[in-house]
């Protein structure tokens, strides 16, 4: 199966957004001593964040489609160099 490597850093991106929205709407239905530890998770993964607020929101959004963006395109550009190397043998 190939991956598309035209694609995969926006999908990764995309991905990413979702699971950080998901994340974060967890972070309403858990229970409330569990909510703490949710909290420094969120604190560890995502520079800047301090609340459940717009700001720290905003912040995780930008840096989790940052991070999807740029693990997709290193996956492109490892497949690429993969299918240059094997190709010569």
């Amino acid at each position: 199966m190939m991956l598309c490597k035209k694609h995969l850093g926006a999908t990764l991106a995309i991905l990413g957004v979702v699971a950080f929205v998901l994340c974060t709407l967890w972070g309403y239905v858990i229970p409330v001593d569990v909510r703490e530890l949710h909290a420094d998770l969120l604190r560890i993964s995502v520079l800047g964040w301090s609340t459940m607020n717009l700001t720290s929101f905003l912040l995780g959004v930008i840096q989790w489609a940052i991070w999807g963006w740029l693990i997709g395109t290193a996956f492109s550009a490892i497949g690429a160099w993969c299918e240059r190397s094997c190709s010569k043998h």
